[in-house]
């Protein structure tokens, strides 16, 4: 009988985290902050996103800490998906709530490729989530795991995507033994991923797109 000491893990310089903010716009919400850190937390990608400021109606300061002129001259859209689909070519992506990010830089990643520290299950029972379709949270994984505060209200910042995506990926990092194994001896060890409009596009099919900035649009 093969031990779980017997599997190998993947590398771990095949491993990234990825974290988004978003602006509300008239027509739903669009991609306004990504960031991207490797197994180490080291930054692999941190920009803004050009949103037309027409079409924008809540920048959403207090939780996205972006505020009026901040994404103005920033990469588009296409400039910056572009980019992310070149940089996460051939690895195992991490998140939280990953398929919510993945539906908004319109990215096809395989499966057997993304690790979410929403949907595991040690992770969700350990903070009391039973319910398909809830969630734990990411800042109390955060103080709960690593004992670190992230998300903080008190210093106006709102939320980083570089401070999620390093909490992300140091909350996955103490389970990913535990998580890779499972998944190579075929547990049931993660949740369902939510029903549509989110996994339209982990199957590859376009969501419906804002007159305005272009961007792919998702109901809040």
């Amino acid at each position: 009988m093969t031990s779980d000491r017997e599997y190998q893990l993947p590398d771990l310089e095949d491993y990234l985290a990825i974290d988004c903010e978003f602006v509300g716009c008239k027509s739903g919400q669009a991609l306004a902050k990504v960031g991207i850190v490797n197994h180490e937390g080291t930054i692999v990608l941190d920009t803004y996103v050009y949103v037309n400021p027409e079409n924008i109606i809540d920048y959403r300061t207090s939780t996205s800490g972006i505020k009026a002129g901040v994404l103005d001259g920033a990469p588009t859209y296409e400039q910056v998906t572009s980019r992310i689909k070149s940089l996460v070519q051939g690895k195992i992506l991490v998140g939280h709530t990953l398929f919510n990010d993945l539906s908004a830089i319109g990215h096809k990643h395989p499966y057997e490729s993304f690790r979410d520290t929403a949907l595991y299950y040690p992770l969700r029972f350990k903070m009391g989530i039973k319910r398909e379709g809830e969630f734990p949270s990411l800042k109390k994984l955060s103080k709960e795991l690593l004992g670190v505060d992230i998300q903080r209200d008190d210093d106006g910042r709102g939320h980083d995507p570089i401070e999620d995506a390093r909490a992300t990926m140091a909350i996955f990092m103490l389970v990913r033994e535990d998580y890779e194994i499972d998944l190579m001896k075929n547990r049931d060890c993660v949740a369902g991923i939510p029903p549509i409009p989110v996994n339209l596009r982990l199957l590859g099919i376009s969501l419906a797109r804002d007159e305005v900035t272009g961007h792919p649009v998702m109901d809040t």
